[in-house]
């Protein structure tokens, strides 16, 4: 009985060993796993708060020197700009995203051709020579700008697509086949950031599968300042998308004419005093509103110098 008694005891004390050796090991490895996942965290932060936008400049022309974009944290380019450009934005850390309308097509386009050998409904666009626009409702149109055309930007190096014309998908009663577009991009290509110009008054039916939305000429029309109300209400517009994607950042693009040509001794435009002013007055209400600011000339061939 005394040896049971023993051998129980000594079981005992080796299962009691057993167990604070294997609760030992749990702790260390519990211990590890939760240093690694806040490693992994902070890794993360770093990253996310790296590639966060500080400014922005949009450009079409595809010769624009680098130099010139040094400055900006997010482009949006022509995306004929140059591969090697852009691969050396991209490793200067920049959000580069390439030009895409989702209503209408220039003839000088590489999918153009594929408009029309897909038997894509079009009709010429009356105030754009060479270019047409598409019928969105059309299922092709979709299928060749998600799994065709967006792609091949993404080949190019792009790490945005900036989606134009979304108002003219509103002027023709076509913004439902603009808004599943959008969304058909986003669930097919979730990696890559989204920019959507204006769109406002249908905003919150695709806010939650873009990151940012420009508000073009929101605040200065044909030279100068609108109404607060115009201001006011697409400020509205777009809170009310923030609502449904609090993530959702607001930017900004005005416009200012050149009266005359005023040339300086780099032989850069400059402007005059008044339009100084207006620049000036425009910056500030980009960021009394939260939103990311560009002031540029209407040709948006090249980088703001003033």
């Amino acid at each position: 009985m005394r040896n049971g008694v023993a051998g129980c005891a000594a079981r005992m004390k080796l299962f009691s060993e057993s167990n604070r050796e294997s609760f030992n090991m749990r702790f260390v490895l519990h211990f590890a796993l939760l240093v690694l996942a806040m490693l992994f965290t902070i890794e993360r932060g770093v990253a996310q708060e790296a590639i966060q936008p500080k400014n922005f400049v949009i450009c079409y022309n595809p010769g624009v020197p680098l130099n010139d974009l040094a400055p900006y944290s997010m482009v949006v380019v022509d995306y004929a700009y140059p591969p090697a450009a852009v691969a050396e934005l991209r490793r200067q850390g920049k959000v580069v995203f390439g030009y895409l309308s989702i209503a209408k097509v220039h003839n000088q386009r590489r999918f153009f051709s594929d408009v029309q050998s897909l038997g894509i409904e079009h009709k010429r666009d009356p105030k754009y020579p060479g270019s047409v626009r598409i019928n969105a409702a059309d299922p092709k149109w979709s299928e060749l700008l998600v799994n065709v055309v967006v792609p091949r930007i993404k080949r190019l190096g792009f790490n945005g697509i900036f989606l134009d014309d979304l108002d003219d998908l509103k002027a023709r009663e076509l913004e439902q086949h603009g808004v599943a577009l959008i969304r058909e991009i986003r669930r097919s290509h979730p990696e890559i950031k989204l920019m959507a110009n204006r769109g406002l008054e249908y905003l919150a039916a695709f806010a939650a599968d873009v990151d940012f939305v420009l508000l073009e000429s929101c605040f200065v029309l044909s030279g100068k300042l609108r109404e607060p109300a115009d201001s006011a209400w697409a400020m509205d517009l777009l809170n009310g998308g923030k609502g449904v994607n609090p993530q959702l950042q607001g930017v900004a693009i005005d416009y200012v004419q050149r009266a005359t040509p005023q040339f300086t001794v780099n032989k850069r435009q400059s402007l005059s005093p008044n339009q100084l002013r207006l620049v000036a007055q425009v910056r500030d209400l980009h960021a009394k509103h939260g939103l990311l600011s560009c002031v540029s000339t209407e040709d948006l061939q090249s980088v703001p110098d003033f």
